[in-house]
C-alpha cells in the first residue's frame, strides 16, 4: 500500500507542475513588428570646384591656390619656348624673369599658324587656374594653368636645337647607345632657306644612314636628316633638285652637290653630328648654323671631334654659303672593347 501511495503523490506533483508551466506559457506577449521606414534618395549636389574638393584628393601643388580665383583671367607676356604633346594633356612651356611656365592648352598649333610659335618669341598668354583629371586615377585632381588664348607680339633671334643626342640602353646589345634626336616641333615652323641650309651641311656628314630600299626596290640609303627635312634618300631625285634649285647661284655649293656620298652608320670611317643649332636672322636675310661633329676610324680605333660654323645668305627663292668656320681638331685613341683589360698584354 506504501508504494502505491508513493506512486500517487508523484503523479500529483508532476501534474502541479504541467499547470504551472502553461500558465506561465499563456503570459508570454508576442514583439510587435517593427516598421521599416522607406528610405529617400540622396538629394543631389552640385559639381562645382569647392564639391570636387571634398570629394578628392589634390596634391600638395593646390594648397597654395585660392579656388575663388578660378574664374579669374590673367594676362601674361612670356617668351615661348616650346609645345611638348607628349602626355595626356598638351603643355605650352615658356619663361617669364628667368622662371619656367607651363600652361595646358587646347588648340591645333600644327595646323594653325597663328599658334605656331618659334622658340624665343614673345607671346601674350591669356590663362585661368583651372583643374584636371589625372589619366588612370579619376581620384586625383591636379590644378593647372589653363591657356585661354595665346598670341605672338615680338619675334624672337634665338638658336634652336635642331639636332642632340640622347643615350638609351639597348637591350639587344646590353649597353647605352647614343641616338640623334631631332626636334619635330621645329620642323612644323621650318621654312624652305632654312630647311636648304640644314640639308646642304647634313649633305656629307653622316646622320645614321642605313641602306634599305625605296618604293619601287631599288636600294637606297635612308639617314634621319634627310628624311626629317622630306628630302626622301640621300642621293634621290628629290634631295639634290632641292637643294640644286636653291643653291642655283652659289658656284661652290654646285661643284659640292655634282658627287653625293653615301656613307652608312657600319662605314669604317665616318663622321656624324653631336649636336646643330639654326639660327635665323630675318632683318639681315641670313641664317646661321653651329654644328658638333665626331669622327672616327674603326680600323685605326681613333676619334676627332670639332665644331663648325656656317652661315647663309637667302632671299625668297635662293640662298648661298657666305662664311664657314671650323674649329681644330680635337684626336684620342678609342677602345672598341668594353671589356678591354689595360694590363693585359694579349
Amino acid at each position: 500500500m506504501s508504494f502505491n501511495r508513493r506512486i500517487m503523490k508523484y503523479q500529483l506533483i508532476i501534474f502541479v507542475l504541467f499547470l504551472s508551466a502553461c500558465q506561465q506559457k499563456s503570459d508570454l506577449k508576442t514583439a510587435p513588428e517593427t516598421e521599416i521606414p522607406e528610405r529617400k534618395p540622396n538629394e543631389e549636389r552640385q559639381d562645382t570646384i569647392e564639391t570636387q574638393q571634398g570629394q578628392n584628393q589634390l596634391d600638395s601643388t593646390t594648397i597654395q591656390y585660392d579656388t575663388k580665383l578660378f574664374n579669374e583671367i590673367q594676362t601674361d607676356t612670356i617668351e615661348f619656348m616650346d609645345y611638348n604633346d607628349d602626355f595626356d594633356y598638351g603643355y605650352l612651356n615658356g619663361r617669364k624673369k628667368g622662371k619656367n611656365l607651363s600652361f595646358v592648352y587646347n588648340w591645333y598649333w600644327t595646323e594653325n599658324q597663328e599658334y605656331n610659335f618659334r622658340p624665343g618669341d614673345l607671346i601674350q598668354v591669356e590663362w585661368k587656374m583651372d583643374s584636371i583629371l589625372m589619366a588612370g586615377d579619376e581620384e586625383v585632381v591636379n590644378v593647372v594653368e589653363r591657356a585661354l588664348d595665346a598670341k605672338k607680339i615680338a619675334s624672337g633671334n634665338l638658336p634652336i636645337h635642331f639636332l642632340t643626342r640622347e643615350d638609351s640602353y639597348d637591350e639587344s646589345v646590353k649597353a647605352n647607345i647614343s641616338s640623334m634626336v631631332i626636334n619635330q616641333s621645329y620642323l612644323h615652323n621650318i621654312s624652305e632657306p632654312e630647311r636648304a641650309a640644314l640639308g646642304y651641311i647634313a649633305f656629307d656628314i653622316g646622320n645614321e644612314c642605313q641602306w634599305g630600299y625605296d618604293s619601287q626596290g631599288k636600294r637606297a640609303l635612308y639617314c634621319q636628316i634627310v628624311t626629317a627635312l622630306n628630302l626622301d634618300y640621300q642621293c634621290s631625285d628629290t634631295q639634290l633638285d632641292f637643294l640644286r634649285k636653291w643653291f642655283t647661284k652659289d658656284r661652290v655649293a654646285n661643284e659640292k652637290l655634282k658627287s653625293c656620298p653615301t656613307i652608312p652608320n657600319t662605314a669604317t670611317i665616318q663622321s656624324t653630328f653631336d649636336e646643330i643649332l639654326i639660327q635665323k636672322d630675318e632683318s639681315n636675310k641670313t641664317i646661321t648654323v653651329n654644328s658638333k661633329i665626331t669622327g672616327i676610324n674603326i680600323r685605326e680605333s681613333k676619334s676627332w671631334k670639332w665644331s663648325q660654323t656656317d652661315v647663309f645668305e637667302y632671299s625668297q627663292d635662293n640662298i648661298a654659303l657666305i662664311d664657314s668656320k671650323k674649329s681644330e681638331l680635337t684626336e684620342s685613341k678609342i677602345d672598341l672593347n668594353p671589356d678591354h683589360d689595360t694590363n693585359n698584354d694579349l
